[in-house]
This record gives structure tokens, sequence and C-alpha cells, in this order.
């Protein structure tokens, strides 16, 4: 019986062949383009509380409300700038690594087509 100590997470896919198509999350509104979504899960434990992938979406604003879930980003391409509901607006940038909270509303603007490394927990 062999088990499983490490996994690569590869952002061109497996064996470079490309992430899959995907859906938004059913909670986050679209309110302009974001309309090809792929994505690759790389892990998820056995309770399905912890995931981890490869993400990536066309240029576009999304809506996100009371997130259900946390989650880290590691931005590969592209750029996001997030703006909380209060107001608070942050820009990040291909390399940099952020965190969206639990309970997180406001908007995910991607001025450009923009991929992320994603490890989720549902807890």
């Amino acid at each position: 019986m062999s088990t499983i100590t490490f996994t690569r997470i590869d952002a061109k896919g497996p064996g470079a062949s490309g992430l899959n198509p995907a859906l938004h999350d059913p909670a986050d509104v679209i309110l302009e383009g974001a309309k090809a979504p792929h994505a690759l899960n790389a892990f998820s434990d056995a309770s399905d509380m912890l995931s981890a992938g490869v993400w990536q979406c066309d240029a576009g604003t999304l809506k996100l409300a009371d997130l259900p879930i946390h989650e880290v980003c590691v931005l590969i391409e592209g750029e996001v700038v997030i703006t909380s509901d209060d107001g608070r607006s942050e820009r990040y940038a291909a390399g940099d690594a952020f965190i969206l909270h639990k309970g997180f509303s406001g908007t995910w603007h991607m001025p450009v087509a923009t991929k992320k490394y994603s490890i989720v927990y549902c807890g």
C-alpha cells in the first residue's frame, strides 16, 4: 500500500495539457467579463475540508458575498484588485500572495487574464 506524501501542482495542467473548463462558485455574481474560468484540483483531503489547485480566468469582475471559505492565493499571471464592501482595496500582481478570509464581501476585479495557485480551507 502506497501513501501519497507530496503532490506537484502544475500551473499548465497535468503534462502541460491545460486546465479544465470550470464554473464560478454559484454564490459569485459576474459583474462584467470573467466568462471563461478554468481550473485544476490537484488535491483534496479525505474530508473535503482542504483543497489545492490552479484557477484562471479572463478579465472581469466578480461580486463575492460572505465568502464561505478561507483561501490562500498566489498569483502566477495577471493582476487582481480586491475591494471589500467597507472600501478597503488592495492590488496584487504576479508573484504576490494573499489570503481571502471567510466572511469576505466585496469585489474581485481582474483587469487582465489572471491565473493563481489556490489553497482552500472550508472550516
